[in-house]
This record gives structure tokens, sequence and C-alpha cells, in this order.
């Protein structure tokens, strides 16, 4: 099962004067959650319930033997279309067997926008409690779970809302809050620096892939007009096409999205090959104004970064420089669009994350353990690597072991097994223990294997 959250649309983090759009009129797609009750239905077997609240759709199930607990779903980006939609809880049909409630919501606008998120999250949290604390039963757990732009959202209400849940399940999430557009700034401009082309260039820039980005491939590859970063090519035994500055690039992402580790070079394949055929997806990421869910502001900046003591690369006197708006950087305003998470949970967080995902990398989940750890919070925290390359592409085995595992350890207090993902995560059987099954991206079989026991 492949959960693909991604748009060459999706976030603008550029370095020039923000631009305030006008928020497009959002409808919900009536015929799209229509289809989807009709399908969840047919594959339970059991009735969906569904309605609306401030702008949002929302459904969700109580199945036949409700055990007393509820999972509720925030989803991942949509993108920048009017059309609000709407996707069921990943492994609706298990939680149902289990007897777990659970509801999901449109949320009343699209775009990357998860401080509404949050709201209209909680918004269905209170609708779903109520309606099961009136079907004459005894509301025991709530849980909450989300994925990609989601996971952000997760750990966000858990802080914002604390009393409302007792788990949360965040999934190849972006815990690590506006620092993933400091990662996406740090892609375009470090490539930039490397390429030894002079801060001179302007950003926002339409054109940047066709302008600046073409005089980068030509200092980074052997062939800048084709898979400039090798690709698929590789995957055939072909060699790669990087120059010296090339692989310097290459080395500089690796650090940047995480550390050594296993899976980096399938994922560099992955992501510069297979994902977009031309290599430039990450580049596409750095011609747009550099703000959220149209709303003014910078939300990136890498003016505070010593890029000696981080990467390890002396590009400090040569990078291009921007700072955000100050106050898309506050933890106390609660109005953003990209909420900052302090890392101070007060119930149990148990989040997996895939070691090959350079979209959203598994540098979040290192981010995320150094606030909790920071809090004196560990202990609420479980961490689990999965050996695959993919953005969310976990298999039903991984998703239902980490619900099961949840469950269990807000029932029973006994804290399952996970991985320390705050630092160096450079072990050969990294995610070893917590990698099921063979779906996922569909490239697992190209991950070095586990040594015999693990």
């Amino acid at each position: 099962m492949v959960y693909l959250f991604w748009s060459t649309t999706l976030l603008l983090v550029g370095c020039g004067t923000p631009t305030v759009h006008e928020l497009p009129t959002y409808m919900i797609d009536q015929d799209q959650v229509a289809a989807t009750v009709e399908a969840i239905e047919l594959k339970t077997g059991q009735s969906v319930l569904s309605g609306e609240t401030d702008g949002a759709a929302w459904i969700g199930q109580i199945p036949y033997n409700w055990n007393g607990n509820l999972v509720i779903y925030a989803h991942g980006f949509r993108g920048e279309n009017s059309e609000l939609t709407i996707d069921p809880a990943p492994e609706f049909e298990f939680l149902v067997e289990k007897g777990f409630a659970w509801a999901a919501s449109s949320y009343r606008r699209n775009s990357y926008d998860p401080g509404v998120g949050v709201q209209d999250t909680r918004n269905l949290t209170v609708i779903m409690q109520d309606l099961l604390r009136e079907s004459g039963g005894e509301l025991q757990n709530t849980y909450i779970t989300g994925m990609s732009m989601g996971g952000h959202i997760t750990v966000a209400a858990i802080e914002q809302y604390p009393s409302l849940y007792q788990g949360a399940l965040p999934m190849c999430g972006v815990i690590g809050d506006v620092e993933l557009f400091d990662y996406f700034l740090d892609y375009n401009l470090g490539a930039a620096a490397i390429a030894g082309i002079p801060p001179t260039f302007t950003m926002p820039d339409e054109d940047w892939v066709s302008n600046t980005v073409v005089d980068i491939k030509a200092a980074f590859s052997s062939n800048p007009n084709g898979a400039w970063a090798g690709g698929r090519a590789q995957m055939q035994g072909e060699s790669s096409p990087l120059t010296e500055q090339g692989e310097a690039f290459k080395s500089f992402v690796e650090t940047g999205s995480g550390g050594k580790r296993v899976t980096f070079d399938l994922a560099w394949i992955y992501w510069h090959g297979l994902v977009d055929s031309t290599g430039d997806f990450f580049y596409s990421l750095g011609a747009d104004d550099g703000t959220l869910a149209n709303r003014p502001g910078l939300v990136a900046q890498n003016v505070d970064m010593s890029y000696q003591t981080e990467y390890g690369f002396e590009i400090d006197d040569q990078i291009k420089r921007q700072t955000a708006a100050s106050y898309n950087r506050d933890p106390q305003n609660l109005d953003l669009p990209a909420p900052i998470v302090r890392g101070e949970p007060e119930i149990p967080v148990l989040s997996i994350h895939t070691t090959g995902d350079l979209f959203v990398p598994i540098e979040m989940q290192q981010i995320y353990a150094q606030e909790v750890k920071e809090n004196d919070r560990s202990h609420l925290l479980v961490q689990r690597a999965i050996r695959d390359v993919g953005h969310c592409s976990f298999t039903s085995e991984e998703i239902q072991q980490s619900y099961t595992d949840l469950f269990s350890w807000v029932e029973t207090g006994d804290r399952p097994l996970g991985e320390d993902l705050s630092g160096d995560i450079s072990a050969p059987d990294l995610g070893c223990q917590f990698t099921k099954g063979d779906g996922g991206s569909g490239l697992r079989s190209f991950v070095e294997t586990c040594s015999s026991g693990e």
C-alpha cells in the first residue's frame, strides 16, 4: 500500500518578497465523498456516518462491536485546487474489525495549512466523541493519527489540545514543522553555492528551473540535459553521470536529510529519476514566492545556518541567505499555516518513517526526538524506521502493527520497542525489526537485506 502526498506546486520556499494571494473559494466534492462512503460500506459491510461542519466534510464509522475507542485521522497535503475531498483512516477495515470507531475530515481548505487541519480535526473529534457518548456506550480512549502534513497536524494537535487525545501515531510526518521548508531551501541554495554560482541571482524566479538550475546541472553532471542525477539508468547498471561537484552535492543532501544511512543511494535514484524523470522535483520547489497557504510572510530561512557546522561544507561565505518572517517561527502563535511544534507531548506518541524519504526526510524524526528529549519527555516517544525509499510507502502490516502497539501502550502502560532516531542513524540494521512486507514503494527488493536473526 503506497500513500503519496506531493505535488510540484506543494511548498513555496523561494527567497523574495511574499505575494499575498486571495484565498480560493473551496467547495466539497460531494460526488467524491459519496463514492468514498459507498466504497467503505462495500468493504466493511457496515454503514458510514457523514456530515459537514464549518465548511469541512467528514466521514466515520461506529462498528457494531464498538470497543469504546476512537481513531481520528488527519490527511496529508491535497494540492492547491478548490475541491475538498476525503479519505478514510489508513487500514480502516482493520480498525472496524477490531471494534474501533474512526473518523476523518476533509478540512475546510486545501494547500499546506496544518493550522486549519488542527482546528477541523479537533472539531471532528468533539463531534464523534459526542455521538459515541450519545450511543450509550462508554468512551475510553481517543487516538489521533496522520500522514505527511497530517503528521504535522497530529503532533501539533496533541500540544494544543492535550486532554483531547490519549495516544498519537504520526506517520511520515512533518514533525519538524517549518524546518522542512528550511531543508528545501538548503537544497536549492546549497546546490547553487556548491556549483560555484555567485549569490547574485534572484528568487523567487518562476523560471528558476530553466535559468539558474541549468547552470547548476551543468556543473553537477556530464548529462545536464538528461537525467542529470543518474536516476533510472543506474537501476539498469549504468554509471553515475555526477561530476565531483555533483557527488559533493549528493553528500550534502544526504547530510541535510538525516545523515548517512541504509537506503540513501537507492533513495537518491528514486527521488531523482523515478519520481521525476528529469531529476528536477526538488528544484521545482524553489520557484515560488516563499509563503504558505496563500498567506503573506516568508517561511523558510537559512540566515542562522552554519553550513560548516551542520553540513561540513565550507560554503557559508558563498551561499545566498534568507530571513523568514518572525511570526512564522513563533511557537506561541497558534494562528499559523504551519504551527510550530515544541516537542511537549503529554501522551504516548509512536512515530514511523521510511529511511529513504527525501521529500519529508527522516531528519524530521531527529528534530522531534531532540525537542522531546530536551523537554524530558522521551519516555512518551517511540520511533521506528522502515527500510523503504518512498514517502508514506508503508505496508498494511507496518500500519497495523503500529496501531496495535500504540493501543497496547495506552491501555497497559507498557512502552513498546523502538529505535533512537535522535542522532546517528547509520547503523546497517536500522529498521530491520520494524520493516514488514514487500510492498511499499515497490523497490524494497533493492534495499540491502538485514542480517540473519534481525
